[in-house]
């Protein structure tokens, strides 16, 4: 996800770019994987203090589902905008000292944008906080470890001991239960 923009700098502020997004095998994070081709779209847009780069990605990543710890694969749609500064002025290659460059990316000194770092970071916020398989996952049994999608276990549940002195609140005088 590389593109030169020496054109785009030399360009008037507010000249635009547009390009699609094919990347065939992209390697984001080294604990996200991505399953087949990202896609996209991206409009670069010159301004004063750079580029304003937005766009979209599809893209399928391999998920561990945090109930019945199986994997399986997610679809994402996620959108992107990110301001991106020059280190080096277009015209004259002398290095640039940019202001206000906290929240932005570095054009490097070549002109090239690499958009891998904004998507990547896009897409680990777009990930929800609990991964599931499906909607409905049953998860694991917390004794047995059986999955309790495929059907329930064999197993008692299982009692709080200090909450046994509470039954005998439920005994009458002649030691039969009350209902």
């Amino acid at each position: 996800m590389i593109f030169n923009v020496a054109q785009l700098l030399k360009s008037p502020v507010g000249t635009s770019l547009v390009s699609e997004i094919q990347e065939e095998e992209i390697q984001l994070d080294e604990d996200l994987k991505v399953i087949g081709p990202l896609t996209g779209h991206v409009r670069m847009r010159h301004i004063n203090q750079g580029l304003l780069v937005d766009g979209w990605v599809d893209l399928v990543l391999e998920l561990t589902c945090t109930r019945c710890l199986k994997e399986f694969q997610q679809p994402l749609h996620v959108t992107f905008e990110e301001r991106f500064y020059p280190t080096v002025d277009v015209v004259t290659g002398v290095p640039v000292q940019a202001d206000d460059v906290e929240d932005a990316f570095p054009i490097d000194e070549h002109h090239l944008v690499d958009l891998t770092e904004a998507v990547r970071q896009q897409v680990l916020l777009d990930i929800p906080m609990v991964t599931l398989c499906q909607e409905d996952c049953a998860g694991l049994c917390a004794q047995c470890g059986k999955d309790l999608n495929l059907g329930p276990c064999s197993c008692e549940p299982e009692v709080d001991t200090r909450f046994n002195v509470l039954k005998t609140l439920l005994v009458n005088d002649d030691g039969q239960r009350l209902k």
